[in-house]
């Protein structure tokens, strides 16, 4: 039986708890789980404040190395750079991935939902509900890296908790995260999601098709994940729009060359070494 990836969201407001949350699922694995591989993708690893490039084109970028993440396992790519590469090469081991962020829309979630029915993987959420009073006071706790109060209140505001539409079925709410009140839910429910069918692609998309342009569609979103780090490594505009013309230019003559090494066949990436042309840019 082939393995089964699941994308587990992690909702709730800086100081919920999510990171903690999970850290207590990579340290503390129990029964079941012990076959199940976890990748951990922390949001805020890949956002940049400070960067030229908009939040929502980050959170774009992180979309794409998600995606070259899944394909990755199904063995259609190579592991992002970007992404510790899992150690265990069992191909019939089941995958968790669990994104931590805030997702307080619901849109933001639903990109993830998509991206599940895209490659034929599980969607699943958990949500931390902990009171604001205790979120703001967790986030000042953090020193630097606290986000603004007003930021936090906002995100308060416009938080959309899971609702009682299909795609969001997979989800479990925890009043707080506290290990010795709430632990005794998590993983029952981590377990259950690999019982759930994975979900169909849609129909105007066939996996063949999905499979046939990955690699090309691979590497463009590997190397313009490069080019979003390189990129925020500089504050100066003027710089960084130089940088960007010059790389995306890179870019551009690198696909022609992968496409004119493969002869322009549309075959699955196993076997090509992405990462090569990746370094190209560097």
């Amino acid at each position: 039986m082939p393995a089964k990836i699941c994308l587990l969201a992690l909702i709730g407001l800086p100081g919920a708890g999510k990171s903690a949350l999970s850290n207590w699922v990579l340290t503390n694995k129990q029964g079941s789980l012990n076959t199940c591989q976890i990748v951990y993708l922390c949001y805020d690893d890949y956002i940049n404040t400070r960067a030229e490039v908009t939040y929502r084109e980050q959170r774009m970028v992180i979309l794409n190395i998600l995606e070259q993440l899944i394909l990755y396992i199904q063995g259609a790519a190579d592991c992002p750079p970007q992404v510790r590469r899992p150690t265990n090469n069992n191909s019939n081991c089941d995958y968790l991935i669990l994104c931590d962020d805030n997702f307080y829309y619901s849109s933001m979630r639903y990109k993830l939902y998509q991206l599940c029915r895209t490659y034929g993987c599980i969607y699943s959420q958990i949500y931390i509900a902990t009171p604001l009073a205790c979120c703001l006071h967790a986030n000042s706790s953090r020193g630097a890296d606290c986000v603004p109060e007003l930021v936090v209140r906002k995100m308060n505001d416009r938080l959309e908790p899971p609702g009682h539409d299909a795609w969001e079925c997979n989800s479990l709410t925890l009043p707080t995260f506290d290990t010795e009140s709430v632990s005794h839910l998590i993983c029952p429910f981590i377990i259950k999601l690999f019982h759930f069918p994975t979900l169909l692609p849609p129909l105007t998309r066939s996996p063949t098709q999905t499979q046939i342009k990955s690699p090309a569609h691979c590497l463009d979103l590997a190397l313009r994940a490069s080019i979003n780090v390189q990129l925020q490594t500089l504050f100066e505009t003027n710089a960084k729009k130089l940088l960007s013309m010059e790389l995306n230019k890179k870019r551009k003559e690198i696909l022609i060359q992968f496409r004119a090494k493969t002869n322009g066949k549309q075959t699955d990436a196993d076997g090509l070494n992405l990462n090569y042309y990746v370094n190209l840019l560097k």
